[in-house]
């Protein structure tokens, strides 16, 4: 029989593995254990997450030295099914429905049943991708049904590197070339002119958008050594594609000529609101299938991502700049994501990375690098621009979610006041938390009891 001591320290651990190799951040993942051990009556205890390394530091007294444990698992990208399930349990264990043994005893059944999405469905996301981010930027039909194709064939040939554990740059790098010869061979055949819409839209799935965002995340929220990490796998993961297209590139404009533009400047194209807002949502509705979301969840979060598309469209015609009109919509989508957190099962912030990245400024970190080394005007822009964009969202979506969680516990902290005069509320209570996978130290609705 495991102490209590014991219980939630194995507890905690399963619960840092799941939401670590789901795609969890640190803040996330930090609030989480530290939730379990303030319901185990555990006090003192210290948790830092950094990088997937786990540790947990528990004094029980003063003059005795504290015990410390370490736990190390591989981060992983956004696993909507495991995360949810890993809240579920969470939850349950800290509203009092699982004991911490039942509760360790569940994580295991959960990781035991944790399916590792096929290749096919992740296929089938990342042609979404390409689909989508091509009618974003403005693309023709086929140049959107083109850089689906090629899309799916940079996945095969990054998961076929990636099978012989070649370091990912490699894969990353001979994704770009294969990106570059597929648009090329589309050109050349199906007469699909608009090259350079087609690579970047068939590479969107690499570009560094996520990272950028979860490092500007990391660092308004405090999480330094996190966000140094997500920096540099942007940039690592952008010079291995600009290594691919750029050999791509000096490889086949020998044989085209200047005859195809491998790279120009590309926006959102907001003059056919239509195809844009079609093309945001096929592009959420791929990242929730990739990321393992199925039937109704995935309608739903391909619709949530046409909407906001549709939100930033509208805001901008009314004369707010392209800046403005992305930090307006995401401070909605932060509320929404919120208050949809029980009728979508998932947690918050995995939502708002879902609906969001159409508006990731990926492509402009890419077109910025790749200019710098090609020598373009105003590739420096671009940078800029990334760094902007990537803000606004971060600031815009944590707003949003702070706004609707304190709305919430103002009516939550009234309820309690009328059915409990004279007693003091606090939100740490542990009948007052259920996971919801936010920003800020509340969470997602108030309860009734």
């Amino acid at each position: 029989m495991l102490t209590t001591e014991q219980a939630a320290y194995r507890l905690a651990f399963q619960i840092a593995d799941a939401l670590i190799r789901s795609g969890a951040g640190s803040a996330n993942t930090t609030k989480s254990l530290l939730s379990i051990f303030r319901k185990t009556d555990l006090r003192d205890v210290t948790v830092s997450v950094s990088l997937g390394q786990v540790t947990i530091s528990h004094q029980d007294a003063p003059d005795k030295a504290p015990s410390t444990r370490v736990f190390e698992t591989q981060p992983g990208t956004l696993d909507i099914e495991l995360r949810t399930a890993a809240g579920e349990v969470l939850e349950s264990f800290v509203m009092g429905e699982l004991t911490a043994d039942e509760a360790s005893d569940r994580m295991e059944e959960v990781m035991a049943e944790s399916r590792i999405i096929g290749h096919k469905l992740i296929m089938t996301g990342f042609t979404m991708f390409g689909v989508g981010f091509a009618l974003i930027l403005g693309g023709s039909w086929g140049t959107a049904i083109s850089a689906g194709v090629v899309s799916a064939v940079v996945y095969g040939v990054y998961a076929l590197i990636q099978r012989v554990k070649a370091p990912e740059i490699f894969s990353l790098a001979a994704g770009g070339l294969t990106a570059v010869l597929g648009a090329t061979v589309c050109g050349v055949f199906f007469s699909v002119t608009q090259t350079a819409v087609c690579i970047v839209a068939a590479l969107a799935a690499w570009l560094a958008g996520i990272a950028a965002y979860g490092a500007v995340h990391d660092v308004i929220t405090g999480w330094y050594v996190s966000a140094s990490g997500r920096i540099l796998e942007a940039v690592t993961s952008t010079a291995g594609l600009v290594a691919g297209v750029s050999i791509g590139i000096h490889a086949m404009q020998p044989l085209v000529g200047d005859s195809m533009d491998f790279i120009e400047t590309l926006e959102m194209d907001d003059s056919r609101w239509a195809l844009t807002v079609l093309g945001a949502a096929i592009v959420s509705a791929g990242f929730a299938l990739a990321s393992g979301g199925r039937g109704w969840k995935l309608a739903s979060l391909g619709l949530f991502g046409g909407l906001v598309q549709l939100g930033v469209l509208a805001i901008g015609a009314l004369g707010i700049n392209s800046y403005g009109a992305i930090l307006i919509s995401s401070v909605v989508a932060g509320a929404l994501s919120v208050s949809l957190v029980r009728a979508l099962n998932l947690a918050s912030n995995a939502t708002l990375m879902i609906v969001l990245l159409p508006l990731f400024p990926g492509m402009l970190v890419y077109q910025g690098v790749l200019g710098v080394l090609l020598g373009l005007e105003d590739a420096g822009d671009s940078v800029l621009k990334a760094a902007i964009t990537a803000f606004c969202l971060c600031m815009g979506g944590m707003l949003g979610q702070y706004l609707a969680s304190e709305t919430l516990w103002a009516g939550r902290r009234r309820q309690f006041a009328l059915k409990h005069p004279g007693q003091k509320f606090r939100r740490e209570m542990a009948d007052e938390e259920n996971f919801s996978d936010i920003m800020v130290p509340i969470f997602s609705k108030p309860f009734t009891s």
